[in-house]
C-alpha cells in the first residue's frame, strides 16, 4: 500500500515537471527585438536588390558555405512568384532542439510570406532561412 501511494506521488512529480517544462517561455538568440529585426530586414531587402553579399553578412559560416551564390539566385527567381519584399510584422518564438525559431509574417507585393529564422539558443548568427507561401509552394512543384 504505501508502495503504491509513493508510486502515485512519484507519477505525479514527474508529470506535473514535464507540463511545467513544456510550458516555459520560449529561449530567444543572443539579440535583441531591434538587431533580430535588422538582420530580417537585411536579409529581405538584399533579396530585393539581388546582392548575395548582403545577404550572408549575418549568417554563421556554415550557413555562408552551405547557402552558395547560384543558391541565392536560385531563391531570388522563386520569390518572384511572391513578388518584392514589402514589410515584416513581429515575428513569433519558438525553440526546436537547441535553436531559436523566429518565424516572420511578411508582406510581399503578392502575397504574404512567412519567413523562418533560426540561430542558436543565444546565439547571434542565421543558422536556418526559410519561406513559405501559396505562391511559392506552387512555384516549386
Amino acid at each position: 500500500m504505501l508502495k503504491t501511494k509513493l508510486y502515485s506521488v512519484v507519477s505525479l512529480l514527474v508529470t506535473l515537471s514535464m507540463l511545467a517544462t513544456g510550458c516555459a517561455a520560449p529561449k530567444p538568440a543572443g539579440l535583441t527585438d531591434e538587431q533580430l529585426t535588422a538582420v530580417a530586414e537585411n536579409i529581405l531587402q538584399s533579396i530585393n536588390a539581388n546582392d548575395y553579399q548582403k545577404f550572408v553578412q549575418d549568417f554563421s559560416d556554415q550557413m555562408k558555405t552551405a547557402f552558395t551564390e547560384d543558391q541565392f539566385n536560385q531563391m531570388c527567381d522563386l520569390l518572384k512568384a511572391s513578388g518584392n519584399y514589402v514589410s515584416q510584422d513581429a515575428p513569433s518564438l519558438s525553440n526546436n532542439q537547441g535553436y531559436a525559431v523566429y518565424r516572420f509574417p511578411c508582406k510581399y507585393e503578392n502575397e504574404n510570406v512567412y519567413v523562418t529564422i533560426t540561430f542558436l539558443i543565444g546565439g547571434q548568427k542565421v543558422e536556418g532561412l526559410f519561406f513559405d507561401s501559396n505562391n511559392l509552394r506552387k512555384a516549386s512543384q
